[in-house]
Parts: C-alpha cells; sequence; structure tokens
C-alpha cells in the first residue's frame, strides 16, 4: 500500500457543479465532481500542484448564492482533476456545506466576522 494513502474520514456526495478556483497567480474553472465537508474533487481547466493554496467558489443551478471557502489546499494531482482539503471557511457557509452534503460536519478553523 502507497505510503500517501490515507482513509477518508468524509461521507462523499456525487456533483457536477461549476466552480472556480483562485491562486496568487491565477483563475480557474471547473467542474467539482464529488464533495465533503473535508474536500472536494475537481476537474479543472488550469494546471495546480500539491500544496498549492486556493479560494473556491462553488455555483448552483438554481440561482442561489455561490458557497465559497476562504482557504483550501491541493492534496493531490491526476491530469485535470485534482482533490483539494478545506482550511479555512465561514461558520454560516460550513452549516451549508454540511447541509448539502447530509453528514456532520468535522470542526474547521473558523474565520471571525
Amino acid at each position: 500500500m502507497p505510503k500517501h494513502f490515507r482513509l477518508r474520514t468524509y461521507q462523499r456526495v456525487m456533483s457536477c457543479n461549476v466552480g472556480y478556483y483562485l491562486s496568487e497567480d491565477f483563475l480557474g474553472k471547473g467542474i467539482i465532481r464529488d464533495i465533503s465537508t473535508g474536500g472536494w474533487r475537481i476537474q479543472g481547466d488550469h494546471q495546480v500542484e500539491i500544496g498549492m493554496k486556493l479560494t473556491l467558489r462553488m455555483e448552483f443551478q438554481e440561482d442561489k448564492s455561490p458557497l465559497e471557502i476562504e482557504e483550501a489546499s491541493v492534496q493531490w494531482v491526476s491530469g485535470k482533476d485534482f482533490g483539494i482539503q478545506i482550511r479555512k471557511i465561514r461558520q454560516t457557509t460550513a452549516k451549508r456545506l454540511e447541509r448539502l452534503v447530509g453528514h456532520q460536519f468535522c470542526a474547521l478553523p473558523q474565520i471571525e466576522h
């Protein structure tokens, strides 16, 4: 078994939402293939690298306000697909994400308003 293998601790939900990811150097667009309260898998149009810090935004077809993640880090990359781990999220966004996934949210660093 590879050294980097870790069991997921979050329930994942299949998704097909449009998302944007922003670094200090670029703005990428992609399809969010699955989500959890701890991370997402994204198929993007801009190459990322492991360890890169990103800001994320997921759009909804139902015209709801987008879901925004203040900080996430890239955990793995495979071609145009990559996985992110959520690092900083607003409490209201965390609760909204929890409702989307339908799973109890794991404690993450909160941003004060």
